[in-house]
């Protein structure tokens, strides 16, 4: 009952302005390359990896510290997509790269597509362990 009004909480936070820093505790981390043939993401190889997303209060920026780096992300669109409660969040990285984030609370989820080129893509899933706001 307490993590489904959390999230509901998170929910609205995301629909307007945030009060305080929102974070998100992953624990495990998925890597799945696109096969255009079958229109499907395959080899995904899902292991373990602490890691932590921190959005700021004004939501335009964000930064994701893992146990080997820390990279800022400045959010230069965010969209609701209908009927999912699933937030887009187009990006660009602290050293130029941009990519497609998607935070699906519902399911705990935070993915990311990364274009690599030439129809070549690579999905990236971290699995949520955690959400608070706060510093």
């Amino acid at each position: 009952m307490m993590r489904t009004l959390l999230m509901l909480g998170l929910l609205y936070a995301f629909s307007s302005p945030l009060f305080s820093q929102i974070n998100f505790s992953c624990n495990y981390r998925e890597v799945c390359e696109w096969n255009a043939k079958v229109e499907d993401f395959i080899n995904c190889n899902k292991q373990e990896e602490n890691s932590l997303f921190r959005m700021n209060e004004a939501e335009t920026m964000f930064t994701h510290t893992t146990p080997t780096i820390e990279s800022a992300y400045y959010i230069n669109k965010k969209e609701k997509l209908e009927d999912n409660d699933v937030w887009r969040l187009d990006v660009t990285s602290d050293v130029g790269n941009e990519y497609i984030y998607f935070l699906d609370i519902p399911n705990d989820e935070i993915r990311v597509l990364v274009d690599q080129g030439n129809d070549d893509f690579l999905l990236i899933r971290f699995y949520v362990k955690q959400m608070w706001s706060g510093n």
